[in-house]
């Protein structure tokens, strides 16, 4: 057969080729072969591949330069910036310490003046003798008050005005002397206060001016290890500038202090009159006033007493009333359940659920709930009568109360009678 001896090509897998031969089926091994339109595309592919890195290593090349560029550009104005914040910061703290000198140099006058008005206010104390037995024993007889009526009240609030009228000159200079004392410690705090802030003023100005003064060209630039952190005590800016404007407007408020310090010493030595005698009146007229609202109150808790012990009686009945309501319904409630039990013993079809069934159940239930009721408001009227005890023995307590403090303010007044006018001369 002339095709038996002929070589067909059927298929081709990778590098070998399947044939059929005189002797069967068998591999033979060829060279791979392209078409003209894959080696053309080949070439297109080489060339535009070429040409596509050429072009991205251009760009390459043009973000690197414009990088290196801005970098340096941002490196050197963020330098700049910095120079001139430490020069602006080193402005700030400059007009902070010309200005904590100056709160410094007024307070020191202002301690020097006050120091010598505390002087004089010294040597103008002198001894004086002052009526103060009325007004003690006063006091002491009111302390004796009990409960309720041992009350801070307005005539308390007379007799302690009335103790610092009768100390007189020397004890108002006294506390003119403590007042100064005190103002001089506030004072000399300010100012101890503005010196450690001015002290540390120079040393930041040292700081920064040494700061301002690094270029890249210094000497003494390095690498520091973690020198962006965070120090503990760090502040903010308005923080700081909040410490300096409270240690000079504390030092400005201390030295308005010292001046109306000294000009109250100055009238104090000048004073010649006291106000004993207005004072006295004031407070007499405070023991009237409270004289006559303990008597008010006093005839309130009578007529009080009178009108609950005539409730108690009448609730008493009430109560009795009840108790008696409440007994009068057990013979009717007897009746409706006897009714009731025995009606039960009818027989068959007698035992009926009739007319009288649902009535004597309905009025067994009514005599339920009027007992409940009445034992409720038995209850009721029970509490309001203890507590109607209860408030009556508050009264009669209330009424005790007033009247031992109707007769201390009496003896206060009495006493009162031996007070006199005093004046005293600086």
């Amino acid at each position: 057969n002339k095709n038996a001896t002929h070589v067909s090509m059927t298929s081709t897998s990778g590098d070998y080729k399947t044939g059929n031969g005189p002797t069967g089926t068998y591999l033979m091994k060829t060279a791979t072969t392209f078409a003209p339109n894959d080696w053309h595309n080949s070439n297109s592919i080489m060339s535009t591949t070429a040409v596509r890195q050429q072009g991205g290593s251009l760009e390459i090349r043009q973000a690197a330069r414009k990088l290196r560029n801005d970098t340096d550009n941002k490196t050197d104005w963020g330098q700049k910036d910095n120079t001139t914040r430490l020069h602006d910061r080193m402005i700030d703290v400059t007009a902070w310490k010309d200005k904590l000198e100056q709160t410094i140099a007024d307070t020191d006058v202002e301690m020097a003046q006050l120091t010598s008005h505390k002087e004089r206010c010294e040597t103008a104390l002198t001894n004086m003798n002052t009526p103060f037995e009325v007004v003690h024993d006063n006091l002491a007889t009111r302390s004796i008050r009990v409960s309720i009526d041992l009350v801070d009240d307005e005539v308390n609030q007379a007799l302690n005005k009335e103790v610092e009228v009768v100390n007189g000159i020397k004890d108002k200079l006294q506390q003119k002397v403590n007042e100064a004392f005190q103002q001089l410690c506030a004072l000399q705090d300010a100012y101890n206060a503005m010196c450690d802030d001015l002290a540390d003023k120079m040393h930041c100005l040292d700081v920064d001016q040494a700061c301002h003064g690094l270029t890249n060209q210094s000497a003494n630039i390095g690498f520091h290890k973690n020198a962006t952190r965070i120090k503990e005590g760090i502040v903010m800016p308005d923080a700081w500038d909040g410490h300096s404007n409270y240690n000079t407007q504390r030092a400005v408020a201390e030295m308005k202090a010292s001046t109306a310090l000294r000009e109250a010493i100055n009238n104090m030595i000048e004073q010649t009159s006291n106000d004993l005698e207005a004072q006295r009146l004031r407070t007499e007229y405070a023991f009237r006033k409270r004289i006559h609202e303990v008597q008010m109150a006093k005839d309130e808790l009578e007529w009080q007493q009178r009108n609950t012990k005539r409730e108690i009686d009448v609730l008493s009945d009430d109560i009795r009333g009840l108790k008696q309501a409440i007994s009068d319904k057990d013979k009717p409630l007897e009746v409706a359940e006897t009714r009731s039990e025995n009606r039960t013993y009818r027989p068959r079809v007698e035992l009926c659920r009739d007319g009288p069934h649902d009535g004597i159940i309905a009025e067994r239930s009514d005599l339920l709930n009027t007992v409940s009721t009445l034992i409720d408001q038995h209850n009721i009227a029970e509490d309001a009568h203890t507590q109607l005890k209860q408030t009556l023995d508050r009264l009669n307590e209330d009424w005790s109360i007033k009247s031992n403090s109707l007769e201390l303010e009496e003896r206060c007044m009495t006493k009162r009678q031996k007070l006199l006018l005093v004046s005293h001369n600086v």
